[in-house]
């Protein structure tokens, strides 16, 4: 047995760490990403939006690695953070008493949302945060409900509990529900009248029903729809009225994307639970939270029996709390939240400008703050007729075909890293850090401008020809 240490594991060439990987990690996203022009990548170094290759390229991250890197990669603050844990020998790990790092986190984050949240829960993912959110509602509301409510288009985590609540992208397929179908009661997102119309199909006496909770997303994370004006303070309102608890999945919107700390604070309006992770661990820590009330709380687990009902492993340790008292610092003092709406501002209208320049190429411009996608009027009829899905396993839509080409175009000739999710493959995210400067998002704008007036014809079948057939005569 040969172990590799972490000094060979850093020095390791691409080939060879894309060997290991193949062999030892997830194949077939390794064709994903040699599909998209990103499996060479070969990294010297990260520091807020730019990724430094040791061939000299310069990337700009608008993804935010699907939105944890909110402060940008390695933020000094952060790293001084876990420095400053490191130099104090700070406890990370202790089970038999409180931990004052995990107070103080928990205090930092009732500041920032509104009263009568205040009670958290410390996890390492957002689904983990989900389950957590779904847990204390069931017990809280007692064994005689039985169902949640989610939305069409939602995502809320690939553990069993949160993915019987996911009901985009087809990510239950092949899979057992933590949460039987006969419980979940799927309405259209936006809704507020379906959503009344389920309730009362859920009745099961006189002004009762058996929904525990809904579950909704401010922005849903994977189309990027908005909540319509309202419709959140709507539900909340219906949800008090009728006893059911509202659950509000901020795990990707949360931590200023959007202009406000949370997404649903641009409304006057308190959902009884919050779930936060991505950004909230500084972009070094796997961190995630449920925030919810004292009252509700206490219903599920006060008292020295129920305290422990509900924990995990490593949720809380002391190095991680430490960095998300700082990230949530780091927010305030440098006014991110404020610089997101501002910046996102300007981003929308300039994205708005390129949609009145190239009519008909771009359907809307979606988001907000940080947190924008842009819909693509691709032109299916006429590309339908040169390319066979059928044939591709992987991007085997002619949607995803389209947006795998303008991303893989973006790295390779514009420097700029993007992302797409599968379930809406005609929208291109644009989520940088909430570090971006004004020139870069210039330059991604400058980007997308240049790909539309080249058109996408001969992006599209450079990509086919060159990538897609090439795997497919490989296989």
């Amino acid at each position: 047995m040969e172990l590799l240490t972490l000094n060979e594991a850093i020095s390791l060439d691409v080939k060879r760490a894309n060997q290991l990987y193949k062999k030892h990690f997830n194949p077939g996203l390794l064709e994903v990403y040699k599909l998209l022009g990103m499996s060479e990548m070969d990294i010297e170094s990260a520091e807020g939006v730019e990724i430094h290759l040791k061939d000299g390229r310069t990337i700009l991250d608008f993804s935010s690695s699907i939105g944890v890197l909110g402060l940008g990669h390695n933020h000094p603050r952060i790293i001084a953070a876990e420095e400053l844990c490191h130099k104090k020998k700070l406890i990370d790990a202790i089970k038999v008493a409180p931990h004052k790092l995990q107070a103080a986190f928990a205090y930092n984050l009732s500041q920032l949302l509104p009263d009568p949240l205040q009670m958290c829960f410390f996890s390492v993912s957002g689904a983990e945060a989900v389950e957590a959110g779904l847990k204390i509602c069931e017990r809280a509301q007692g064994p005689k409900k039985t169902k949640f409510i989610t939305a069409s288009g939602s995502f809320h985590g690939k553990t069993h509990g949160a993915l019987s609540l996911t009901t985009s992208g087809g990510f239950q397929r092949g899979f057992l529900m933590g949460i039987p179908k006969e419980n979940i009661v799927e309405v259209p997102y936006g809704d507020v009248q379906a959503l009344a119309a389920a309730i009362s199909e859920n009745q099961t006496g006189e002004g009762e029903n058996s929904i525990i909770a809904i579950i909704l997303e401010p922005i849903q994370g994977q189309g990027l729809h908005s909540a319509p004006p309202g419709y959140l303070k709507e539900v909340v309102a219906l949800c008090r009225e009728n006893n059911i608890l509202s659950i509000f999945d901020e795990v990707k919107v949360s931590m200023g994307r959007t202009g406000t700390f949370c997404a649903f604070q641009i409304e006057n309006v308190v959902p009884d639970v919050v779930t936060i992770s991505k950004s909230l661990g500084g972009g070094k820590r796997a961190v995630g939270a449920m925030i919810t009330t004292e009252a509700i709380f206490n219903k599920a687990y006060a008292g020295r029996k129920d305290s422990s009902l509900h924990t995990t492993t490593f949720g809380g340790l002391g190095e991680s709390c430490a960095v998300g008292i700082e990230a949530l610092n780091v927010l305030q003092e440098e006014n991110l939240i404020e610089g997101a709406r501002e910046k996102g501002e300007y981003l929308k209208n300039k994205l708005l400008k390129l949609q009145e320049k190239h009519k008909g190429k771009i359907v809307e411009i979606m988001g907000r703050g940080l947190l924008q996608g842009i819909r693509f009027a691709f032109n299916k009829s006429f590309f339908s007729q040169v390319i066979d899905t059928s044939k591709f396993s992987i991007f085997n839509t002619l949607d995803a075909i389209m947006m795998a080409s303008i991303i893989r175009e973006l790295y390779q000739r514009y420097n700029i890293i993007t992302h797409f999710s599968a379930s809406d493959p005609d929208v291109l995210h644009v989520m940088p850090p909430l570090v971006v400067e004004y020139r870069q998002l210039d330059e991604f704008v400058d980007a997308i401008d240049d790909i539309l007036e080249r058109g996408l014809v001969k992006i599209v079948a450079e990509f086919v020809k060159g990538n897609v057939m090439d795997m497919q005569v490989k296989a």
